[in-house]
């Protein structure tokens, strides 16, 4: 007579007085004493004897395990599954100095899923793209252990062998394999664990960042297309060194990427430590790829440390050239004009024989620019440079530009660098217009606006027949600015300008009601106080309390024009302003960056002009005397001595695409005060 489990079990539950729970308690508690090393069968027959019951059945039984049977502490192990997943090999170093190597894997039978680690010389098969996705595999002589996650994880070590393909009756009863893959047109924010199949279209070169922890990162970044679209790939850190094999027109396979919003809201992949890349595999689906034809990239799609582009945009500004002075002695020169497209704008750079080009340049023209490369701007924004081997043509013959449309924006979420945007604010202060002298001797009209909504408030710079308007506004009127930009104001903060190719509502129909001019002229609203473990989002108006726990030691100065604000970068002496055409003395402006920390989490700080001066209890003029006398970065921050120091920011996150994390725009800093905290905190619980 033979029985299977549920007769055994029936056959207990019948002779004796335990419940049905009870016993299936100790069948489990019988496999974990044996180290699972025994089927739910053996169990019962071992439970049962020591309850009295000779349980009969045939002998001997050798159960086959499936994955739901998988226990911590087994050994011997056989089992047979799909590959549901290959992460990427990595080596490490042991204790005693040797070097190892690990691969993991995902199997899955109908029973469930499991991680398998392979060690040391069974991921030469990863290596070597033996073991694939959708293969099925025997692995024998594997052990299990609890994993991370707390469940069973199952290793192949030294005296495991791995089948591929294997022939046995488990292999037959395999779910076939769910495609993960996924086309970039279906892509979504929320999406983790992605196979995406695309040619190149565009690759840059890996760049280092710090990041708040004092760690170094990498970072590379890729444009893919398939036949749905096209998508921006980051490759981070390991991963970034894997583009310097990839060439524009490849085909590249990134398996286990995530999907996170970008720019504008699109879809962007990401492929960290867990990801895989694949170049040109051997797939039968790359012949539903579209060939890579001559492909002109729209500004959108330019990545900073990109070798070499091909883009073609219309003339939105240009700016008069200046000359520098080499290490080597030699004068060089350099125009900039802003290029722009349907997808965004670019500040292009024309070098040395480049300039001549770019001086005979008019606002709507179109220039299609070859073989030129891109370089990190301000705040880490991509900027083209248009060298020696360029090719530049301007109004080339059946070439169109799609027109960039104004993209509304609220006040607080304007940041120095932007273009083509769409601003409506309450004014809260007017000054001028007044008039200046360009350098060329024409005459030049200027005047200044404080607008403002719930989120924030900021400077704007109205030009030319713009400045005319302003006569008639006054304190509480609502404005529109269509298609302005921003640079960095007088005292480092962001400031909004209105050029000639922008226009000026005065008092439009707006739908949404701004707060009144006197509100806005105080403090907007009082930011609420958050932790800083909690921020996840850019475009947030906060406050955070914290401890200054790291310094970044950056030159902690920038220069600005003393007539119009545009940033000069790092200079200490005289410098010809584009934006005013003249030569001029600069005004020199404080910066600081810094990671707080609050105890649930740490985010990287940058404070401009004022703030970073009453950080400081010192003038910018006074900090640039202290720079001249101290040029050891490290000195002089140590005088500073901020580290340590626990202070109150408020300021607006933004999301710092070239770093690759959120960091905070401080807009005002005060130290803790310990007295008016506890008041505060004794108001929130009264409340």
């Amino acid at each position: 007579m033979s029985m299977n489990f549920e007769q055994m079990v029936s056959e207990i539950l019948g002779r004796t007085g335990i419940s049905h729970d009870e016993l299936m308690a100790r069948i489990r508690q019988k496999q974990e004493e044996l180290s699972g090393f025994v089927t739910t069968e053996g169990a019962a027959i071992i439970v049962g004897r020591e309850l009295g019951i000779e349980l009969v059945r045939k002998e001997p039984e050798v159960r086959e395990l499936r994955i739901e049977d998988l226990i911590p502490g087994m050994s011997r192990v056989d089992i047979v599954g799909r590959v549901v997943r290959v992460y990427e090999p990595r080596a490490f170093q042991r204790l005693d100095g040797s070097q190892g190597r690990v691969a993991n894997l995902l199997l899955q039978d109908r029973t469930g899923q499991v991680r398998v680690v392979l060690w040391d010389d069974k991921v030469s098969l990863v290596e070597m793209g033996e073991i694939q996705k959708g293969i099925a595999v025997q692995i024998k002589g594997a052990y299990v252990r609890q994993g991370l996650n707390q469940q069973p994880e199952l290793n192949a070590g030294q005296r495991s062998s791995v089948i591929l393909n294997p022939d046995d009756p488990r292999a037959a009863d395999l779910p076939p394999l769910e495609e993960a893959r996924v086309k970039i047109a279906d892509l979504r924010p929320d999406l983790a664990d992605v196979d995406v199949l695309g040619r190149v279209v565009a690759v840059s070169e890996p760049r280092t960042f710090e990041r708040p922890d004092g760690s170094t990162g990498r970072v590379a970044s890729l444009m893919l297309m398939d036949s749905t679209g096209s998508v921006r790939a980051s490759l981070w850190d390991e991963k970034a060194e894997s583009v310097r094999n990839v060439r524009r027109g490849d085909v590249i396979k990134l398996e286990n990427a995530y999907v996170r919003p970008g720019l504008r809201e699109k879809p962007e992949l990401h492929l960290g430590w867990r990801g895989r890349i694949l170049l040109n595999p051997p797939d039968a689906e790359v012949a539903e790829l579209p060939e890579l034809k001559e492909r002109l990239l729209k500004v959108e799609e330019i990545e900073a440390d990109m070798q070499t582009l091909d883009f073609v945009g219309r003339v939105r500004r240009k700016f008069q050239p200046q000359e520098f002075k080499r290490d080597d002695g030699t004068v060089g020169r350099v125009a900039s004009a802003i290029l722009a497209d349907e997808t965004g704008t670019i500040r292009a750079s024309f070098w040395d024989g480049a300039v001549e080009l770019a001086q005979r340049l008019s606002p709507g023209e179109v220039v299609l620019v070859r073989n030129a490369y891109a370089r990190p701007g301000l705040a880490g924004r991509p900027e083209v440079h248009i060298g020696r081997a360029a090719r530049v043509e301007i109004n080339p013959a059946g070439m169109t530009v799609g027109e960039l449309e104004p993209s509304p924006i609220a006040v607080g979420e304007v940041e120095p660098g932007m273009d083509a945007l769409e601003v409506v604010g309450r004014v809260v202060e007017v000054a001028g217009p007044r008039e200046f002298t360009r350098a060329d001797g024409s005459r030049g009209k200027v005047a200044t606006l404080v607008v403002g909504d719930e989120t924030g408030t900021a400077g704007a710079s109205v030009w030319q027949e713009h400045a005319e308007q302003v006569e008639g506004i006054k304190a509480g009127d609502v404005v529109k600015l269509v298609n302005c930009y921003s640079t960095v104001g007088l005292f480092g903060q962001t400031e909004i300008h209105l050029g000639k190719q922008g226009r000026l509502e005065v008092n439009p129909a707006v739908v949404e009601e701004l707060p009144p001019a006197d509100v806005l002229a105080m403090v907007v609203a009082k930011p609420e106080r958050v932790d800083i473990g909690s921020l996840q989002k850019e475009g947030m108006h906060i406050q955070v309390r914290g401890t200054i726990v790291r310094v970044f030691h950056r030159r902690p100065l920038f220069d600005v024009c003393p007539s119009c604000g545009r940033s000069l970068g790092s200079v200490d002496t005289s410098l010809l302003c584009e934006e005013c055409g003249k030569v001029v003395t600069p005004e020199h402006r404080a910066v600081l960056s810094f990671v707080v920390d609050d105890g649930t989490g740490n985010i990287r700080a940058a404070l401009f002009g004022k703030a970073a001066e009453r950080l400081l209890n010192m003038s910018a003029q006074q900090l640039f005397e202290q720079f001249k006398k101290t040029p050891d970065l490290i000195e002089l921050y140590n005088r500073f001595s901020l580290i340590g120091r626990e202070i109150i920011l408020v300021g607006t996150t933004r999301y710092d695409k070239y770093f690759g994390q959120l960091e905070l725009r401080v807009d005002d800093v005060q130290p803790s005060d310990p007295k008016q905290e506890a008041r505060e905190l004794l108001e929130r619980i009264k409340a």
